[in-house]
């Protein structure tokens, strides 16, 4: 066969590096971007993702099943190589010699959904004292992970696959959530049973089989039949496993380094006229005109490249139809579905764009990603991301939800691209079509882990977030239920005798237009001053609001005091120190034209009671000079002032006499 691919026997790499359990030293990136008001604060009340005293802002006094919950757990030594959902309660975690599943079928038990469910709020009462610059999972940026573990819950597995010996580094559900696919780095493919956790059938890459010397395989993932297997490994070659046959079926060759990631782009043909039909036709009625599902291969590789392959009709040597250049080694590849079914009764037409009816592919590689059209080939756009190492995990959120403040507002759509490195950093960008066609994949959210992240993973009902690092610890964030979903409870009727009985009726709503809505008035909490103005103890009451030292407040009790015809009685029987309160305060502010009016006769009450004491005290006696000082003063500028609006006066009626002559 010729080619011009390189041949599997000259990689690049022929050892690729695996990643590495660094602790990330890029802590201080975690404040380096500002979070969209709005998406910010739904992911930090939605799944409790963000700082720590942030999210215990957003759900304070909120019940504890309307807002997102947590659980982390260390599944071994091993790095998380990656974690899977298979249905809304299964986890998968490959991690070490071994698959760990956690959940299972609905109603059976489990140590990991009790731990889940019984889990307190996002961020417990003892978390005040947490770093509030990026949330930490495990303690502070600095601790180097040493208390990781304090802060874990044990979880045990409810089922473990083993590989053989081999360490596992990929594992995939099959659509009706029975078998799992695992891949591991002696080369092996393994097809093995959910329940029984018996390996059904084992593919082998090799020499005999027409494979590489037992390289290890790197990803899988299922054909949407169900009957065959995608795998790619560090020798290159993509190979698709018959299940049922028990053999392989197609050996893709082409690329020249390992392959990291394979995935399947699944859509549908339209029909002949499906260019006339309505756009806004429901799913099925759509799904009716269509034909068969066609399926092309993606796989990723370290030499830069993503390589589409097309196995349905194409001859040997001819299955790859479109090679892109992301420019970094492919880390993660993540198929973006077209909307213009599941979407189409709710989304508006003047939003709709020419990406809605296609499948896109993102791609992730170093610190950027790339959006690409699978099946011409051509790049969208390339946008660089704010992580400061590689991007080694990607995951798509795509839910329709209301909006908490504003809920006359129709759902708005949420397509949400999520990447995990290996700095620690989680980013969440925008990824939807009106976005990708303006070139741009805004970033909304933004944590900061104290471990580098290997893994990331979302449930099909976008109610669960996994995610992995390579400390072996797993963290799982739950969605809050929303407010439909919530289950009431019965509420009893309160025992005759009882408070709860007496105050019965009391919050209920009113459902009659005519009927009037009292709000209960607080209580107003009164001043210190204003508790003594209340018990008549005016003199106190004078003392307390001169130590506030707010002008405003002191003038304020004078003039009550003066209504209340207490002024002279709080003035009175004073010594030394309590005098000098007052005379200072009436020196400062005895010339400002706001206050003037109250304090002469503060002035004139403090002359007539204490003028037959002058001479006993030096401070009181040089207060009262002060005062005679400042007043005179005032006097003389008030003398100065009534002089000169004298002489303007007579200017003014000179000039106009003047002017009345000139008239005639």
């Amino acid at each position: 066969m010729t080619s011009t691919y390189k041949s599997t026997t000259h990689l690049s790499h022929p050892t690729p590096t695996t990643t590495s359990t660094i602790q990330s030293t890029t802590a201080h990136l975690s404040t380096t971007l500002t979070s969209h008001p709005q998406h910010g604060k739904w992911w930090m009340r939605t799944y409790g993702i963000g700082p720590r005293s942030l999210v215990k802002q957003l759900t304070h006094g909120r019940r504890r099943r309307t807002h997102g919950r947590r659980l982390g757990f260390r599944v071994g030594t091993f790095p998380v190589e990656e974690v899977r959902f298979g249905d809304a309660s299964l986890l998968m975690v490959v991690c070490g010699p071994r698959v760990c599943l956690y959940g299972g079928r609905a109603g059976m038990t489990s140590d990991f959904h009790r731990k889940l469910a019984g889990r307190r709020a996002v961020v417990d009462d003892n978390d005040d004292n947490d770093d509030e610059g990026g949330d930490l999972m495990f303690g502070k940026k600095n601790n180097g992970g040493e208390d990781n573990d304090s802060k874990l819950e044990h979880v045990n597995p409810d089922r473990q696959i083993s590989t053989g010996g081999h360490l596992a580094t990929a594992a995939c559900g099959r659509s009706d959530h029975r078998l799992v696919a695992v891949g591991t780095e002696g080369g092996t493919v393994r097809i093995c049973d959910v329940n029984s956790r018996a390996t059904l059938r084992s593919f082998s890459c090799s020499k005999a089989k027409g494979g590489g010397d037992r390289k290890s395989v790197r990803d899988v993932c299922w054909m949407r039949d169900g009957k065959r297997v995608v795998a790619g490994g560090d020798d290159g070659v993509v190979r698709v496993w018959n299940v049922k046959m028990d053999e392989v079926e197609v050996e893709l060759v082409g690329h020249g380094d390992s392959v990291r990631c394979v995935t399947v782009v699944s859509y549908k043909d339209a029909g002949k006229g499906a260019k006339e039909r309505d756009a806004e036709m429901t799913e099925a009625v759509v799904d009716s005109f269509q034909s068969e599902w066609s399926q092309l291969i993606v796989s990723g590789s370290y030499d830069h490249t993503i390589r589409v392959w097309d196995i349905s009709n194409a001859s040997e040597g001819e299955q790859c139809t479109s090679i892109m250049n992301h420019g970094d080694p492919v880390q993660a590849l993540l198929v973006l579905p077209p909307i213009n079914n599941a979407y189409s009764a709710l989304q508006n037409k003047k939003s709709k764009t020419k990406y809605d009816n296609i499948p896109l592919l993102a791609s992730a590689g170093g610190t950027t990603i790339k959006i690409w059209n699978p099946m011409t080939g051509a790049c969208l756009g390339t946008y660089p991301t704010k992580h400061a190492k590689t991007i080694t995990c990607m995951c798509l959120l795509d839910v329709m939800e209301e909006d908490d403040d504003n809920t006359s507002t129709p759902p708005q759509r949420k397509r949400q691209i999520i990447t995990g490195g290996l700095d620690g950093l989680l980013r969440i960008h925008s990824a939807t079509p009106q976005d990708i066609q303006a070139g741009s994949l805004p970033f909304l959210h933004g944590m900061q882990f104290s471990d580098p992240i290997s893994a990331l993973a979302i449930s099909h009902d976008m109610s669960r977030i996994a995610i992995g690092f390579t400390t072996g610890i797993v963290m799982v964030h739950q969605r809050r239920q929303l407010p439909s979903e919530t289950v009431a409870k019965k509420r009893r009727d309160p025992k005759p005798g009882t408070y709860s009985f007496f105050m019965r009726g009391a919050h209920e709503k009113s459902h009659d237009p005519d009927d009037y809505l009292l709000m209960p008035q607080k209580k107003q909490k009164l001043a210190e001053y204003d508790v003594l103005l209340r018990k008549f103890r005016y003199g106190d009451a004078l003392d307390k609001v001169l130590e506030t030292r707010q002008p405003q407040n002191v003038i304020a009790v004078i003039e009550e005091l003066g209504k209340r015809r207490g002024l002279s009685l709080a003035l009175s029987n004073r010594d030394e120190e309590s005098l000098e309160s007052i005379l200072s305060f009436t020196i400062r502010f005895i010339d400002n034209p706001q206050y003037t009016p109250y304090l002469i006769g503060v002035a004139h009450l403090l002359c007539d009671i204490y003028g037959s004491v002058l001479g006993q005290s030096a401070i009181v006696d040089e207060l009262f000079s002060k005062l005679k000082t400042k007043v005179t003063g005032e006097c003389a500028v008030q003398k100065m002032l009534s002089r000169l609006l004298g002489q303007i006066d007579f200017v003014m009626a000179s000039a106009e006499m003047q002017s009345l002559e000139d008239g005639r």
